[in-house]
């Protein structure tokens, strides 16, 4: 998987204010129509009106201000696996990514059919991503919702993660475990990636950082600026040494919000709402990777690991990324409407990426 050439993927419409199947269909087919490698939705189950403001993947702030001000708002999030074999019937080329998939909120066995079926669907074309769920700093209360233990979500990631990929690679699966148990499983479709999608892992927690070494083939990092790349990926690439497995072909990615002005003034004049919201949304998720003495607030770490500028300075930033380790970019542009999304992913296609091609 791994690659030295950049890949551009984006964040299409599957949660707040401006999602729906319209929003999903349109958003989707324009992703792969205008030639980005990959397009991501992202997982929650239990989504509400604090969410909506604060984690801000597909919008921006003033949609969830004017959204909110009618009598008929309701918070929306469009399932992950299911957004995903939609999209498989209504694009052709671009590949689908889920970033993440939460695997302890998930049963192991229908997970991994689901998994093989949008595989099968695409014809190929899934990368998926897997995690822990969010932590209680971030107002998830999913775990706290469904009964699940925070104390155990780590080694419940691991053993879900484990019973899938028996799944996926053998005519009978057969998995004994604390969260996870089935015997003489045989299910089908097998997924057509051999031996099976693409695994992306996010975090920079120790504990994140044993599970990339252990079962990812790239790391979709987020609030790393260019010069805290190397070290980093550095790090990861001893441990998998470590388990034996190959560096070079491990990927080392970023999600990352992006917006596209004429001058970077103006930018990030207009993306600051959206931009503040995420010092509460994200509260407590930055500077894992540093020292203490290193760390910064959230909201500096927030816009330093940014690309909010004019084509040219968010050209030269990405540059400073890719010279840096970091390859392939999951982005998360900040927009008012679904116009204004496929005008900046256009512009960004015009001024932006041929700078890489």
């Amino acid at each position: 998987m791994a690659s030295k050439q950049p890949r551009f993927g984006v964040r299409v419409t599957c949660a707040g204010p401006l999602s729906g199947v319209d929003a999903l269909h349109r958003s989707s087919v324009e992703a792969d129509r205008l030639g980005f490698d990959t397009l991501w939705v992202h997982d929650y189950f239990v989504w509400n009106r604090l969410l909506d403001s604060v984690h801000i993947s597909c919008g921006s702030r003033e949609t969830f201000w004017e959204a909110s001000a009618r009598d008929d708002y309701q918070p929306l999030f469009l399932e992950s696996i299911t957004n995903l074999a939609y999209i498989a019937g209504i694009t052709e080329n671009i590949r689908l990514g889920l970033a993440v998939l939460c695997l302890p909120y998930r049963e192991a066995l229908g997970t991994a059919k689901q998994i093989a079926n949008v595989d099968v669907l695409s014809n190929g074309r899934l990368e998926l991503g897997v995690g822990q769920g969010a932590p209680l700093s971030t107002h998830n209360v999913e775990f706290e919702v469904m009964g699940i233990s925070r104390g155990t979500k780590v080694r419940h990631t691991r053993e879900v993660f484990e019973a899938m990929r028996e799944v996926w690679t053998k005519d009978k699966a057969t998995f004994r475990g604390e969260f996870s148990s089935f015997e003489d499983a045989e299910v089908y479709p097998k997924p057509v990636q051999k031996p099976y999608p693409p695994i992306w892992i996010g975090g920079s927690a120790e504990k994140s950082l044993e599970m990339i070494a252990d079962y990812a083939d790239g790391w979709l990092s987020f609030w790393i600026t260019p010069p805290q790349f190397p070290a980093a990926i550095a790090d990861i690439h001893r441990r998998m040494e470590a388990r034996g497995r190959d560096p070079e072909k491990f990927t080392a990615g970023t999600e990352i919000q992006v917006y596209l002005a004429d001058t970077t003034e103006q930018a990030r004049a207009e993306a600051e709402p959206t931009m503040l919201a995420f010092e509460e949304g994200y509260a407590g998720t930055t500077g894992h990777h540093l020292s203490p003495e290193e760390r910064t607030d959230t909201l500096d770490a927030i816009w330093a690991a940014s690309l909010i500028g004019s084509p040219d300075d968010v050209s030269e930033e990405i540059g400073r990324y890719i010279e840096s380790g970091c390859t392939a970019f999951e982005m998360k542009f900040i927009y008012h409407t679904v116009d204004h999304l496929i005008e900046q992913w256009t512009r960004f296609q015009e001024e932006v990426a041929p700078n890489f091609a």
